[in-house]
C-alpha cells in the first residue's frame, strides 16, 4: 500500500509545481512591457533620479553608478555625478567641468576628447551613457 501513497504524493507535487509554474507565467502577462520587444526608454538626466540610496547624511549621499537606460548629460552633470561614469574618477570629472566652464557646453560627445585625460579608448567606454543638450539642461 505504500506504493501507491508514494505515486499519489508525487503526483500531488508535481501537480502543485505546474500550478506554481502556471501562475508564475500568467503573472509575467501583467507586468507593463512583458512581452514587448521595444528597447528601453533613453533619457537624459541632468539630476539623477530619487532612489534609494547608501551613504551617511542626505547630501552626502550618490549612487554608486548609474541605472540602466540613464544618460548623462555632459553641460548639466556635476563632478560628482560624472563620476558614475566608468574610468572616470576626480581628477577626470573636475576636468570635464573646468572645460565646460572654460570653453562652453559640449556640442558633441566627442567633445570629450579635447579634455585632458580622456582618449579614444575611456570615450568608448562611456559613449553610450553620455549626450550633450542644452545649455540649460532642457531636453
Amino acid at each position: 500500500m505504500t506504493g501507491g501513497k508514494g505515486l499519489s504524493g508525487r503526483l500531488t507535487l508535481a501537480l502543485a509545481a505546474l500550478l506554481c509554474l502556471l501562475f508564475g507565467l500568467s503573472l509575467l502577462l501583467f507586468l507593463p512591457g512583458a512581452g514587448t520587444a521595444e528597447a528601453p526608454e533613453v533619457q537624459a538626466l541632468s539630476t539623477l533620479p530619487e532612489r534609494t540610496l547608501m551613504g551617511g547624511d542626505e547630501e552626502d549621499r550618490l549612487p554608486t553608478e548609474l541605472l540602466p537606460g540613464e544618460r548623462l548629460d555632459l553641460n548639466t552633470a556635476t563632478a560628482a555625478q560624472l563620476q558614475l561614469l566608468p574610468g572616470i574618477g576626480e581628477k577626470i570629472s573636475a576636468a570635464i567641468v573646468t572645460w565646460r566652464e572654460e570653453n562652453g557646453a559640449f556640442r558633441t560627445v566627442e567633445d570629450l576628447l579635447q579634455v585632458p585625460g580622456i582618449g579614444e579608448k575611456r570615450l568608448a567606454a562611456i559613449r553610450d551613457l553620455v549626450t550633450v543638450g542644452s545649455d540649460d539642461g532642457g531636453f
